[in-house]
């Protein structure tokens, strides 16, 4: 996938009124941040923190901000999924951000990944597009910490984007 193709699927997920909320947000955040499919699918209504100002989304603990047009879809997609768990709590004990068929599971990942293809989101390309974008401006595990992903998978990344982290090491000794 060309960067201008990626561009332009973020530009649909971001603008497009006639793509379903679900796949606008999860293509949204797999596009910018090369998040996995099983990673988003385990997110709850309460991982996203919303302090009125920023949204931030809770990523094994760590909080990963998210830009306002981004922001904007993941309120949404919230809102939306808290209003189905309240009409429906009483089957379900977790109110989840990407929610299946059946009120006790998310959304399937199989499924998502077909949801997004079948709306002309180009889903593994994306994130891999993503990962290595990131890989250039990050750290191998300032990337793992910001992906939640492991650090060898990071290393990884940033081996593919050939970038020379030595002299931020050497910086950060310094201080």
């Amino acid at each position: 996938m060309t960067d201008e193709e990626q561009a332009e699927q973020l530009h649909r997920c971001l603008g497009d009124d006639s793509l379903p909320l679900d796949v606008r947000t999860a293509g949204a955040l797999t596009l910018l941040f090369g998040l996995q499919h099983t990673k988003l699918l385990e997110l709850t209504v309460h991982d996203v923190i919303d302090d009125h100002v920023t949204v931030a989304l809770n990523l094994a603990g760590r909080h990963l901000p998210l830009p306002p047009e981004v922001a904007r879809l993941v309120r949404a997609q919230r809102d939306k999924c808290q209003a189905r768990w309240q009409l429906d709590h009483t089957a379900c004990t977790t109110p989840w951000l990407f929610p299946g068929q059946e009120p006790a599971r998310p959304l399937g990942a199989t499924y998502l990944n077909l949801k997004l293809r079948r709306h002309g989101i180009a889903p593994r390309a994306g994130r891999n597009n993503a990962r290595l974008a990131l890989a250039t401006d990050l750290s191998a595990s300032v990337l793992a910490d910001f992906t939640d992903t492991s650090i060898s998978s990071a290393t990884r990344w940033t081996g593919y984007a050939r970038r020379d982290w030595l002299d931020c090491i050497a910086s950060r000794r310094q201080i």
